[in-house]
Formats: C-alpha cells, structure tokens, sequence
C-alpha cells in the first residue's frame, strides 16, 4: 500500500472570476472546461465539453493535457475520468500527473473507492475534497505487472458493456418502433 501522493503528483484545477465574464470563453475553442455535468454524462472517457474556454481562460484555469486521469472533489466527488482531449479543469477537481502506477489501473482503483470518499463529509452537508485529502488516500499496488494484468481485463469488460448497451439501445428502438407501427 502507498498514498496516492506518493505515486502521482495530485494537482488541484482553478477557475477565471468572475466564471460568467464572457471573456473566459470562445466556442472556437479546442481547450475544454470541464464542469460536473460533462462527467456525469460520460463513462469512462471526457470526449466533449459544453464549453469551451478562450486563450485568456485557459491563462486562468488549469491545463490537462488529453489522455490524463481527473477526478471531481465537490459535490459529486470521486468521480475518475479519462480526459481524451486538452482540457481545463477548475477547483472542483484535481489531476494525477508524472504516475508512477499503471494509468488504467490508477482510473479503475479511483473507480472502485469512488464511494469511500463520502466519509470525509458531514451528513446533511455537501461534500469537498481537497488535494491533501486525495494526496494522503491509500492505494492497493500490486507490481507493475499485474496492474497490466487487472487493467487489461476491467478494459475488457468495460469493451464488453459498452457493446451489450448498444445492443440494448438498438433493440429499445426496435421494440418502439414496431410499437408505433402496430398502435397506428
């Protein structure tokens, strides 16, 4: 066992003010503000954002080069996620840079203790983390190997889900479909 801190450099986001000044933002962008909502909707990988920060934002904020692990620490906290494009993150979140632990098996054990975080909270009250909670969270590591080991099949089967959904969703259409045409 080890801390997270002591396997990955645990950097907290930031954010423009005032956050409404259109300034922050440019819809030509490519540099992505990540907000809760653009996790929640995503899995495993952050594809897209709803908005889009302009080069003085992205001054103000801080920048997660794609294929980072970020993690929310307000409201919905524990919540890993891939980041698949340039991203800026504000404080509600934190990345996990310079790894010295597997990347995918980093994003699975963040995945799996994503409920533990609760516990720092108070019932009634709305739960925040901060980096030196994150930093001193402890991590199961096996050797490198086997982390390629257990990645490699959580991999799998997240492959395997994401094509059973599919699957799911086609034949919810199918089933409403054939609905329509029977009840016309």
């Amino acid at each position: 066992e080890r801390k997270l801190g002591e396997i990955a450099d645990i950097k907290r986001g930031a954010s423009p003010r005032p956050i409404s000044d259109s300034k922050w933002f440019d819809e030509n962008s490519r540099i992505g503000w990540v907000r809760i909502s653009d996790v929640t909707k995503s899995n495993k990988y952050l594809e897209k954002t709803e908005q889009y920060l302009s080069n003085e934002g992205v001054l103000k904020s801080r920048l997660v080069q794609k294929d980072n692990i970020i993690m929310s620490i307000c409201a919905t906290i524990g919540k890993p996620i891939y980041t698949k494009f340039n991203v800026c993150i504000h404080d509600g979140f934190v990345v996990f840079e310079n790894l010295l632990v597997n990347k995918e098996y980093l994003y699975y054990y963040l995945d799996f203790i994503e409920l533990n975080w609760y516990k720092y909270g108070q019932p009634g009250t709305q739960i925040n983390l901060n980096s030196e909670i994150v930093a001193n969270e402890h991590i199961s590591l096996p050797c490198f190997t086997e982390q390629q080991k257990i990645a490699k099949l959580f991999s799998y089967l997240d492959t395997k889900v994401d094509i059973e959904n599919q699957l799911l969703q086609k034949l919810e259409k199918q089933k409403k479909y054939l609905l329509q045409q029977m009840f016309i």
